[in-house]
């Protein structure tokens, strides 16, 4: 073990899924401390004990509580996924203001066999390099990465942990009455939209299907749009627009107004759409109204890496898919703030406009992304998952390299039995279709 002082970990909410409560026995078996702060019946299911506390106030007892903790326990680290959450800009702050480790942890930039685990913030927070020169000269300091673990990542993990945190919730709702989410809609609301596109997913299957062999059949210039979660801080805090159907009418304006007239726009919704809005009939009417409705077309489900094969280029928010999209080659155009938006890699403002992206796309340069994936990988990614048993000991076990607890060549041998590296065996082979989820 490397010597160091007496750790003390905090950790807030994280993801829905055992990874945070796993991650602290860890660090506990390497003689740190280690603090859970509860705010809802979700973050007690996925990790409950004498080290959680309950935080049961409101929002403006918030600061109080935390400070006085984070100085009681003498805190050295805070660890939190997403650093844009109400209560957790809030303790960022105050973090900084007692020199406490804030390690913020997302769904990998990088898809699939990563997690993003960025010290001081993500996404628009991020510390990452943000001119191509200061890639290129940050990228010659490392050492190349080895090689991931593969980490497939099969929906239903996902769909188990969510439905025990919002059963959580349900049955803790008296105590924790105060709590807010951070996310628009309340799972009741959410479900209204969820539970009809769970009945209607094969049908909604066939006719996307029907809809791509069709377009292939146009044998027409292309270009690829993929939607966002609306609810997607992405969307909310980091582009210019409320939402995103805010985003989808200024690209259908730009592009009826300014790309060439035998192009077409391929807009293809987001896996995990909640179902909340319309965006068939949205799209339709107001590419209508916009005089381009023969060329614009909305497809429910596929595989975005496909379509953007023989496309143009690609026009996004700023999803993490543009990364896939430069590594495939592709020309991208980020119209929010992303931390591959730059000259080299994909386009933006002020260095271009949307409007002449459609005529003009430019891709990236290779070097350049080269190097940008090299200082991504090194500096912010997790080789793992939040979610399936062989992810979280992958993910764990990188996690405590990064944390400075393991030394890389002795993460066998300093891992508890549950959160041991070696490679996840299931007992019955994972799907193929499993396998590539």
């Amino acid at each position: 073990m490397i010597q160091h002082a007496k750790r003390t970990f905090l950790f807030l909410q994280g993801p829905q899924s055992p990874f945070f409560r796993r991650l602290g026995r860890a660090l506990r078996h390497h003689g740190a401390d280690v603090i859970k702060v509860n705010f809802c019946g979700g973050d007690v299911v996925h990790w409950a004990g004498r080290d959680a506390r309950l935080f049961l106030g409101g929002g403006e007892e918030w600061s109080s509580w935390i400070a006085r903790l984070m100085r009681e326990a003498q805190v050295t680290d805070m660890l939190l996924y997403g650093d844009w959450r109400p209560l957790h800009w809030e303790a960022v702050l105050l973090a900084r203001q007692f020199d406490i480790r804030v390690h913020v942890f997302e769904e990998g930039y990088l898809r699939p066999d990563y997690i993003t685990m960025e010290e001081g913030g993500v996404n628009g927070n991020s510390t990452m390099p943000t001119t191509a020169q200061t890639v290129l000269e940050t990228a010659a300091l490392y050492p190349d990465p080895l090689p991931p673990t593969p980490a497939p990542n099969p929906v239903r993990y996902r769909v188990y942990d969510a439905i025990l945190h919002h059963a959580g919730n349900t049955v803790m709702l008296p105590l924790f009455f105060r709590y807010r989410t951070h996310r628009p809609h309340n799972i009741a609301r959410e479900l209204l939209g969820w539970i009809p596109r769970w009945l209607g997913r094969k049908r909604r299957g066939r006719a996307s299907a029907a809809q791509l062999a069709h377009f292939s059949t146009l044998r027409r210039p292309y270009f690829v749009f993929p939607l966002q979660l609306d609810a997607d801080a992405q969307v909310r805090r980091y582009s210019p627009f409320s939402g995103m159907r805010e985003g989808i009418g200024h690209v259908i304006a730009s592009f009826a107004a300014h790309a060439p007239a035998n192009t077409h726009l391929l807009i293809k919704n987001h896996p995990l759409d909640n179902g909340l809005i319309d965006y068939a009939r949205f799209i339709a009417d107001f590419s209508l109204a916009c005089g381009v409705r023969e060329r614009v077309h909305f497809v429910e489900e596929g595989d975005s890496m496909a379509m953007m094969k023989e496309s143009k280029g690609v026009v996004l928010l700023n999803s993490t898919i543009g990364l896939s999209a430069l590594r495939a080659g592709k020309p991208v155009y980020c119209i929010g703030k992303a931390i591959y938006a730059m000259p080299g890699l994909a386009v933006n403002e002020p260095h271009q406009s949307l409007h002449s992206f459609w005529s003009m796309p430019t891709g990236p340069d290779p070097a350049i992304l080269r190097a940008f994936l090299k200082v991504l990988k090194v500096r912010t990614l997790v080789n793992g998952n939040f979610y399936t048993p062989q992810g979280i000991r992958v993910a764990i076990s990188h996690c405590l390299v990064r944390l400075g607890l393991v030394q890389p060549a002795c993460m066998r041998h300093q891992c508890p039995d549950d959160t041991d590296p070696t490679p996840f065996r299931p007992k019955t082979p994972l799907a193929e279709s499993e396998m590539r989820a």
